[in-house]
């Protein structure tokens, strides 16, 4: 590791920036303050400016600026793309450097033949799906719900499920290499990319050096390059919805499938969430949505089809005060799709009642959707907090936060706090709870930005709202102490959870020594992990 001389801190700032216009060049080095203003927030909340934003375009130019930025002892920030809801690119001490990745986004080999794919982290999820299709491969977790914006990066920082999850787990079962650049401008090549003499693909080559890196939230290293498995997507799609009148029967419903092995993703909703997603524009009415819905059956006349299904469900086929689940199935051919499709109604229809597909169709026929979900539909600011627990504790767990709900009741009414629930199964492995909250408040320059346009002028504008903003900080605090003190493991770690608390004094010790030996000043995203 490099050896750095420090220099005074009133000359800290102006050195940094000197030297990263040398390194990167003026456009690549960000002091204008409205930009600063916006690179300050994330999903929830507005955090310390930082002293100045650098957007690298290579790995080689990023250890170059790191090495730059070392004299001067400066805090270094990593973001992707921005979809933290939990402070973890909010710079937590002054006149911190701000590495944006997204301008490393290329995705540099694609071999369909030997089944891995190698990408630069600042790309999304989605450009990295649409180069992947013509070749007929795609990575196992392929993308969060924000994957039209959320990085490679991103997801492998933060940790991160969604598309695909439901049979192949979270994006860290995925990934088989990665390059990682230490505070210092060091440059470590991981998993498949430590093997000098041949091609990247195959993770384990002697201990697992790679995974120390994984849901680091940054603290550790600034991600790179990373490099996936590839598999080839199952040609037959059948897509299947079921409402239940309680949560119990519900959870059992979805282990028992997630057991089965049988879904490519398999998500629900609480009564709550579910009224609100029903309020959004109408899928009907959103003829993107159809349309996708069209070009994705894979025939024009059975596209048509499903088309006018999406067109005479409208809104309506989810009654009110009902749980929903709805699931993606994917078979060899139509037999085997078929027979999944034939176990899930089997274990589903025991206690619930199957209704229109909608849900999963138009999910899938458009993962990566515009982000607006991340306002309600009457305007209101959004966030959510979750954790995952083993199967059998998936009740207990709704049971919990419905006590901490009820312990906040007066509040919320009083604040007009509304709430729901997603819920997911990851692989065979465990299901996740997020609990979301609503409340009038005032929107931030974040949303302006990443939101789409005609979305935002259909909503109406709250002002401000501190003592409201307040009461869901205790709220959602109280939340992550529940996931917390049950035993739940949560993704995007960030500033926000618990984690050191959660942690056995082995493993906590064990982090900190890591952090000590990788940055031994701190400076890499401090206050993340609880470091």
């Amino acid at each position: 590791m490099q050896t750095v001389v420090p220099i005074s801190a009133e000359s800290a700032v102006p050195t940094a920036l000197a030297n990263l216009r040398q390194v990167l060049g003026e456009a690549a080095v960000i002091t204008a303050p409205a930009e600063l203003a916006f690179y300050s927030q994330d999903v929830y909340r507005s955090g310390q400016l930082p002293a100045a934003v650098i957007r690298p375009q290579s790995t080689e130019q990023l250890s170059a600026a790191l090495r730059a930025i070392a004299p001067t002892g400066l805090p270094v920030v990593p973001r992707g793309g921005g979809m933290s809801y939990t402070d973890g690119y909010l710079p937590a001490r002054a006149n911190s450097i701000m590495v944006d990745l997204l301008a490393m986004n290329r995705v540099i080999a694609i071999d369909a033949e030997d089944c891995y794919v190698t990408v630069e982290c600042g790309s999304t999820w989605k450009d990295l799906f649409d180069a992947l299709e013509p070749q007929g491969v795609r990575t196992p977790f392929y993308g969060p719900l924000s994957g039209l914006r959320s990085s490679v990066g991103g997801a492998l920082s933060q940790g991160s499920m969604f598309l695909g999850s439901g049979r192949y787990g979270p994006v860290a079962e995925s990934v088989i290499g990665l390059d990682v650049v230490l505070v210092d401008g060091t440059v470590l090549k991981l998993g498949s990319h430590a093997n000098k003499n041949g091609e990247p693909f195959f993770r384990q080559i002697g201990p697992d050096l790679l995974g120390m890196f994984l849901s680091d939230c940054g603290a550790l290293g600034i991600k790179t390059r990373a490099t996936f498995r590839l598999i080839r997507p199952l040609p037959e799609s059948r897509y299947l919805s079921f409402t239940f009148r309680d949560a119990a029967p519900l959870f059992r419903a979805m282990a028992d499938v997630a057991r089965a092995d049988v879904a490519s993703e398999q998500f629900g909703f609480d009564p709550g969430l579910q009224a609100v997603r029903m309020k959004r524009s109408s899928l009907t009415a959103d003829v993107k949505a159809v349309g996708k819905v069209v070009q994705s059956s894979g025939s024009l006349l059975k596209g048509l089809k499903e088309g006018a299904k999406v067109v005479m469900a409208g809104r309506n086929f989810l009654e009110e005060g009902t749980f929903s689940v709805h699931l993606s199935v994917d078979g060899r051919d139509a037999t085997d799709a078929d027979a999944k499709a034939a176990i899930v109604r089997q274990i589903m229809t025991r206690e619930g009642v199957e209704v229109e597909n909608t849900v999963p169709k138009v999910m899938r026929a458009n993962p990566f959707a515009e982000l607006n979900s991340m306002l309600g539909p009457g305007g209101e600011r959004w966030v959510p907090v979750h954790g995952s627990v083993p199967f059998s504790q998936a009740l207990s767990m709704y049971e919990k936060c419905e006590a901490v709900f009820a312990k906040h009741a007066d509040s919320m009414q009083k604040f007009e706090i509304d709430r729901g629930y997603l819920c997911a199964t990851i692989a065979g492995s465990a299901t996740l709870l997020e609990p979301v909250l609503y409340w009038p408040d005032a929107r931030l320059g974040f949303h302006e930005r990443v939101l789409d346009a005609d979305y935002l002028a259909k909503l109406p504008k709250f002002e401000a709202n501190t003592a409201a903003a307040a009461a869901v900080a205790t709220l959602r605090g109280d939340l992550a102490e529940a996931f917390m003190q049950a035993g739940a493991v949560s993704f995007q770690i960030g500033k926000f959870y618990r984690y050191q608390e959660s942690l056995e004094p082995s493993a906590a010790g064990l982090l900190k020594s890591l952090k000590q030996h990788f940055d031994p000043a701190g400076r890499m995203n401090p206050g993340c992990l609880g470091l």
